[in-house]
């Protein structure tokens, strides 16, 4: 896995790449998330997430 920077997505956005993806915010969390995918919501929210690893 390779450090990406700041690559950051919309909930409900085409994932555009594969990857670990932390929620931006005070509640956050990490999820896998495979390129064309849907990215989902936290908590029943839209979120912005932030690429943490390329996978």
């Amino acid at each position: 896995m390779e450090n990406t920077g700041e690559t950051t997505i919309e909930s409900g956005k085409i994932c555009p790449m594969s990857g670990i993806w932390k929620v931006m915010g005070t509640y956050t969390t990490t999820t896998a998330v495979s390129q064309n995918s849907k990215m989902p919501s936290y908590g029943g929210m839209k979120v912005l997430w932030v690429l943490l690893y390329k996978c």
